[in-house]
This record gives structure tokens, C-alpha cells and sequence, in this order.
């Protein structure tokens, strides 16, 4: 009769029972980790949904802002066209105004010139110098002559003839007399005269070097027999 030795079976029951239980730790060592991460990635979660609602907001205020600056340059551009529509309206009416004060005053001149012709000082029909003035011009030993050439005649027609211009003076000790074409560019040795009422005369003059004016003398021709010539001489006073 043979002995048997029992088998000793209590260690794989250990090893059976720990491998039983292991998925289960391990999955609550998961679970405890995932619970982690989440409690971990929570708040930066939150921090993000924040940052995107921020940035939408300000992406709207972005829009609202572009709008108003859109709906501003429509308003300056408006006000400025209204401002030129205002300039070109104001610079329209001061020019009429120039137009109209310069016909007013050339009426008026005028009507005073006209007013000298039948002054109680004109007692005779003829011609008449009126007005004579001598300026300064900008360039030097230059001047600027003006005068005024009327008619007084009860049937006054039109007075057609040439003006000349001579100017006396002093030159190397000596009295001399330069006429209008020694005296201008141009080198007309007479001016045209055709008016009905008057005509105003001017011109420059250049004097030559050394030269010293004491009188200009202004004698007018008219073709028209029925008007007599005229002489005047004219000191030479230069206006301030």
C-alpha cells in the first residue's frame, strides 16, 4: 500500500485571488487619476470659455466702433462738400459785389467827370485836361502818368484826334525837351484819342540817366475842325 503526499493548493488560490483583484485596483487608481485631471483641467477649461466670450465681445465692440468711424467720415465728408458748396456761394457773391462796386465807382467817376463839364467853370465848348496826377512806379526813375481828356459842347459828337506829351527839364546843365517816344518802351511819338464825353490817359515813363524833369506839357490835336487844339503844361509834382 503506497502513500500519497497531499498537494498543497493554498498558494495558487493567493495568486488566483490577486489577480482577481487587480483590475479592480487598477481601475480605481484610474478612476482616482481621471478625477484628478478633470479637478486639474477644470479651471483652465473655464479660463478658456472666459477668454472666448472676451474676445467676442470685443470683436463686437470692434464692429460697432468700425461703424461709427465709417458713419463719422460720411459726416465730415458731407460737412466738407457743404463747406465748399458755402465757399464757392460766398466767393460767387463777393465777386459780384467786386463787379458791382467797380461799376459804381466808374459811374461815378463818371458822372464827376461829367459834372465838370458843365461846371460853372467850363465857359466855352472845347476840350478840356482834367485830373493830371504823376505816381511813382516800381521800377526805378520810372512814373506813371494819368489825366483825363473831356468835351464841352452842346452837340457833342465824337472827338477823334492824337494826343502828344513832351517833358522839360534839365540835362548836363542844359534845358531840354524829351518827347513820348524818347520817353516809353513802346516809342509811340503819339497817343490816339476817339472819345464821346472823356477819355482817361495813362502810360509810363522812364527818365534817362541824369535827366532832372521840371514840366510836362500835354497838347492834344483833334482831326475835327470844330475843335480847337489844346496846351497845358503841368508841373512835375509826384504824388505820395
Amino acid at each position: 500500500m503506497k502513500i500519497r503526499t497531499p498537494r498543497i493548493v493554498q498558494a495558487r488560490s493567493r495568486w488566483v485571488f490577486l489577480w482577481a483583484i487587480l483590475p479592480i485596483l487598477l481601475a480605481a487608481v484610474l478612476l482616482a487619476g481621471w478625477r484628478e485631471y478633470i479637478q486639474f483641467r477644470q479651471p483652465e477649461a473655464d479660463q478658456l470659455h472666459r477668454l472666448k466670450l472676451e474676445l467676442t465681445g470685443q470683436r463686437h465692440q470692434v464692429k460697432l466702433l468700425e461703424a461709427e468711424r465709417n458713419r463719422l467720415r460720411e459726416q465730415v465728408a458731407a460737412l466738407e462738400r457743404t463747406s465748399q458748396i458755402d465757399q464757392e456761394s460766398i466767393r460767387q457773391v463777393r465777386e459780384a459785389l467786386r463787379e458791382r462796386q467797380s461799376g459804381y465807382l466808374e459811374m461815378e467817376q463818371e458822372l464827376k467827370i461829367l459834372r465838370g463839364i458843365v461846371d460853372t467853370g467850363v465857359k466855352s465848348e472845347g476840350l478840356y485836361i482834367q485830373r493830371f496826377r504823376l505816381d511813382k512806379s516800381d521800377v526805378p526813375d520810372s512814373y506813371r502818368f494819368r489825366f483825363t481828356v473831356s468835351q464841352a459842347l452842346k452837340n457833342a459828337g465824337t472827338a477823334v484826334g492824337w494826343i502828344l506829351l513832351t517833358l522839360e527839364g534839365e540835362q548836363e546843365g542844359e534845358i531840354v525837351e524829351l518827347t513820348l517816344k524818347e520817353l516809353t518802351k513802346e516809342k509811340d511819338e503819339k497817343l490816339k484819342m476817339r472819345f464821346r464825353h472823356f477819355q482817361d490817359v495813362d502810360g509810363l515813363i522812364q527818365l534817362p540817366a541824369g535827366f532832372s524833369p521840371q514840366r510836362v506839357i500835354v497838347e492834344i490835336n483833334p482831326t475835327n475842325n470844330r475843335l480847337p487844339k489844346v496846351k497845358e503844361g503841368f508841373d512835375w509834382l509826384v504824388a505820395d
